[in-house]
């Protein structure tokens, strides 16, 4: 049993200093680039970013807390996500903090708490995950997967967003 507990506790050990150490990693800072695109792309509404930073055929998964207590899972093509026509004309606005960047060779993996605003409103908070890939020489969003929560919420460290109604 001891032996168990050592070996768990040493790979996640080692799992800490591997997510530590990639903020060294030379594509880092590439992989970065992509996920502030992601978000910039939902912040102003732009399909056409979206469309520059995502493969053709990646998926988008939405684990959404409902008000009875479960979660319904929600699957669709990002396909959807990429037609200026799903946007609505309301202004999101969402941020992330303390994110958590695993990168080996050509893939890569972005994990963060985020808070999510909808017309200066808030509306809900979870955690994103976005699986990167790189093709061609060049980071590519392959799947984003995130939980909306109303409730529970933790809230960006920062405060509300300059543009949050009181």
């Amino acid at each position: 049993m001891r032996t168990i507990k050592l070996t768990g506790f040493l790979g996640l050990l080692l799992f800490a200093q591997q997510a530590l150490a990639d903020e060294k990693h030379p594509e880092h800072d590439a992989v970065m680039q992509v996920v502030g695109s992601f978000f910039e792309a939902i912040n102003t509404s732009s399909a056409a970013l979206m469309a520059k930073i995502t493969l053709h055929d990646a998926m988008t998964y939405s684990v959404r807390e409902q008000d009875d207590g479960h979660w319904l899972l929600r699957a669709r093509p990002q396909t959807y996500d990429l037609d200026p026509a799903n946007w609505g004309s309301e202004k999101l606005t969402e941020r992330y903090w303390d994110p958590t960047v695993l990168i080996t060779d050509h893939i890569a993996v972005f994990w963060a708490p985020y808070d999510f605003y909808i017309d200066g409103v808030f509306s809900h908070c979870g955690t994103d995950a976005i699986d990167l890939v790189k093709v061609d020489e060049e980071w590519k969003i392959g799947n984003s997967s995130w939980t909306v929560q109303k409730t529970g919420c933790i809230k960006h460290p920062d405060g509300p967003p300059p543009e949050a109604r009181k």
